[in-house]
């Protein structure tokens, strides 16, 4: 068994020198050896079981998977709702330059205008559930900038929303109003005119905001990290398009601008990409 020295079996002086040489290691052992800053604990729990989608925002309530399922989505229902809602139910019975015709379709058989209205209704709801998901999609790491695209959407979809207001506004006056005589029938025709040119103007200040909305969108994917770049390409080129036909919608109305429409188009690139790819990322 190991016994420890002491003064019976060292002499004094010896006992004294290697105590003394003993208490210098002990302290040069403490103050050059031992780290004294307090521990840093890191909580790993869960984090081996979380994919990169869910940490990217732990605070918000969607994941980078869902918020890209959810704004692709949303941008194919548009894609079919919107053009049907234009070009197909509202096209039976709005007659161009023909307020009469268009006022005696109201009359007789207005429900594929009213199908088309509702279509344009989905649209513009589906409008504020892409810019929440859109939002939460690119939100890490510029947050600022992903609210203020956000909000540029909202103007838009409440300019759409007015311009909706008017169409339901010109069926309305086109089936309650009175046709008694001649007169009171040019006035109500003038009338669903009104109405109707109203919802295309608002629609195109809408539009106007929509591009504005599509080049603030592509600077927020140039500077995400992960889309690639040339989806902003794509999605820029789409928000100057809608520009350019405002602009020369009341400066040259008589220039032809037919092939800018492809530009147009940029959006749904987008959306065939988040459907396809951007929801199947796992790290940024």
């Amino acid at each position: 068994m190991l016994r420890l020295a002491s003064p019976r079996l060292l002499g004094r002086q010896d006992w004294v020198l290697m105590r003394s040489r003993r208490l210098k290691s002990a302290r040069a052992f403490l103050y050059c050896n031992v780290d004294l800053t307090p521990p840093v604990y890191i909580d790993k729990r869960k984090d081996s079981n979380m994919d990169a989608s869910t940490k990217i925002d732990a605070t918000g309530p969607l994941s980078l998977r869902s918020a890209a399922l959810i704004a692709g989505i949303g941008l194919l229902v548009m894609a079919f709702s919107a053009p049907f809602a234009h070009f197909y139910f509202m096209g039976q019975s709005v007659v161009p330059d023909n307020p009469a015709a268009t006022v005696e379709n109201f009359q007789t058989n207005g429900t594929p205008y009213l199908i088309g209205a509702l279509l344009l209704f989905i649209t513009y709801v589906m409008d504020v559930i892409v810019a929440w998901a859109l939002y939460w999609y690119l939100r890490p790491g510029q947050r600022a900038l992903a609210q203020l695209v956000a909000w540029a959407r909202l103007v838009y979809t409440a300019l759409a929303f007015m311009g909706l207001w008017a169409i339901i506004s010109a069926y309305d006056l086109a089936v309650d109003g009175s046709i008694s005589n001649t007169v009171a029938s040019t006035v109500l025709q003038t009338e669903v005119l009104v109405q109707i040119s109203t919802a295309k103007t608002m629609e195109s200040i809408a539009l106007f905001f929509f591009g504005v909305h599509l080049w603030l969108l592509s600077v927020l994917i140039w500077r995400s990290a992960h889309v690639p770049r040339w989806i902003a390409i794509v999605v820029g080129l789409a928000g100057c398009s809608y520009v350019i036909l405002f602009v020369a919608k009341y400066f040259a109305p008589d220039l032809e601008l037919g092939w800018v429409l492809l530009l147009a188009l940029g959006e749904l690139v987008f959306m065939i990409w988040l459907l396809a790819i951007g929801w199947r990322k796992q790290t940024l």
